[in-house]
C-alpha cells in the first residue's frame, strides 16, 4: 500500500509543477506588474508637473511631451524595456487630463 501511494505522489509532482508554472506564476507576475504600473503612473504625473514648470513658453507641448517620455523611459528602461513609448504617451495623456480637470474644478 505504501509503495502504491509513493507512485501516486511521484505522478502528481509533475502535474503540480505544471499547474504552478501555468497559472500561479503568471498570476504573481500580473500582480507585480500592476504595482509597477501604479509606480510608473505616479512618476509620469510628477514628470508632467515638472514639464509644466520647466517649459513655460506657449506652444511648447511637443517639448513637454518629449521631456516626459525621455525622462520616464530613462528611468524605467535603463536595463531592459519595461514600458514602451506608446504606453508612456497614454499615461502622459491621462495624467494631463487629470491635471486639467483639477485646474478646472
Amino acid at each position: 500500500m505504501n509503495e502504491a501511494l509513493f507512485h501516486i505522489i511521484l505522478l502528481c509532482i509533475p502535474v503540480l509543477g505544471a499547474v504552478i508554472t501555468g497559472f500561479v506564476l503568471p498570476l504573481i507576475k500580473s500582480k507585480l506588474s500592476a504595482a509597477q504600473l501604479n509606480t510608473i503612473a505616479k512618476w509620469v504625473e510628477k514628470a508632467v508637473q515638472a514639464a509644466e514648470i520647466l517649459f513655460d513658453a506657449p506652444k511648447s507641448g511637443e517639448a513637454k511631451r518629449a521631456y516626459v517620455i525621455r525622462f520616464v523611459s530613462q528611468m524605467f528602461n535603463s536595463k531592459k524595456e519595461v514600458i514602451t513609448d506608446e504606453q508612456i504617451r497614454i499615461l502622459l495623456e491621462a495624467a494631463l487630463q487629470q491635471m486639467l480637470q483639477g485646474k478646472a474644478a
